[in-house]
């Protein structure tokens, strides 16, 4: 035997091993060319955008507002009913923020607080669809059959119709730059590159190509809504029903934002909400009653506002790119979809 064949063996273990290095090169290549969304820096992909949070001046909107400008580097429009509150709200949080008022059941008002945003930025690229009616203790929990038809209306006005108002107002300046879809459909076009070790032929396929135009356009282009809805809508609730079909309505609305304008690049999600410590409920509620609710969650304790901001700002950005019309549940386990 001779003393070279270990030598032998080494070197044709080396060639084989380049070339499955070189047919992984290439695979990989074609990989990226197919991918029509590359993964972007998660950490980037929300600074600068403008962000429109409505009912932020307090509760579940203003940690929603914070984490967006603190942590996401995004510019932040803090509005409430209240110029006052909103400003004072925008103080309390550092970076990009501005203050402005709207009352979510005025057609008008809703008109020219979007003039003024665009004034300011010339661009919207998140709603955050968070007004609501106050929380009413008797209302919550009165029967179905006690309830008013003028509770039922009042309370559709701002969470489902104020929902509406908003979202109609910023998408046509979502849709203010277009993707271009005539390259995404070209099928066919395969090429030849090389074979693998068994003989196979490799093909790049020609579909998704995408030149530097159009990519610069998808990045300008459409946007996010989220619209805040709550597990009632889901799961159906004992008393309070003016809620859950306004927060029912909220679901069907992302459906159909997500539906009609997913081509434009513009997403839609709803949360759907559990039991969440702020201000106007677990203040509001006797210390029995916050112990009674933090037992029925298989966590065993209530959700915190600064949870539900980091969710939003997660679907967001563009690591949920190819998600949308999504309803994700916040409530410690409770409702299981």
């Amino acid at each position: 035997m001779s003393i070279l064949w270990p030598l032998h063996g080494v070197s044709h273990c080396c060639r084989k091993l380049q070339k499955r290095q070189k047919l992984y090169s290439k695979v990989k290549s074609i990989y990226n060319k197919l991918c029509i969304h590359p993964p972007l820096d998660s950490s980037m992909s929300l600074k600068d955008k403008v962000v429109i949070v409505t009912g932020s001046s307090k509760g579940i909107g203003f940690e929603i507002a914070k984490e967006f400008s603190e942590n996401k580097d995004a510019h932040v429009v803090v509005c409430s009913r209240s110029l006052e509150q909103s400003v004072t709200a925008a103080k309390k949080i550092k970076g990009s923020t501005l203050a402005l008022e709207v009352d979510v059941t005025d057609q008008s008002s809703v008109n020219r607080f979007i003039e003024k945003v665009i004034e300011k930025f010339n661009k919207i690229n998140v709603l955050v669809n968070n007004s609501g009616y106050p929380y009413n203790e008797t209302i919550w929990n009165k029967p179905f059959h006690e309830g008013t038809i003028d509770e039922l209306l009042k309370i559709i006005d701002v969470d489902l119709v104020g929902a509406v108002r908003l979202s109609r107002a910023v998408i046509p300046h979502m849709l203010k730059y277009k993707v271009s879809h005539s390259k995404q459909n070209n099928f066919g076009n395969e090429k030849r590159l090389s074979s693998d070790e068994q003989g196979n032929d490799i093909y790049e396929s020609g579909m998704f190509s995408l030149d530097n135009s159009e990519e610069i356009d998808r990045i300008n282009s459409g946007g996010v809504i989220i619209t805040i809805s709550s597990t009632p809508a889901i799961s159906g609730r004992t008393g309070g029903f003016p809620y859950t079909i306004a927060k029912a309505g909220n679901i069907s609305l992302t459906k159909c934002i997500a539906k009609e304008y997913g081509n434009s690049n513009i997403r839609a999600y709803s949360l759907a909400l559990g039991n969440i410590a702020t201000k106007a409920t677990y203040e509001a509620i006797s210390q029995e009653v916050r112990i009674e609710a933090a037992q029925e969650v298989p966590m065993k304790r209530w959700g915190k506002p600064e949870e539900v901001a980091k969710v939003a700002a997660c679907l967001a950005d563009d690591n949920f790119s190819f998600a949308t019309g999504n309803t994700i549940v916040i409530d410690g386990g409770t409702v299981l979809l």
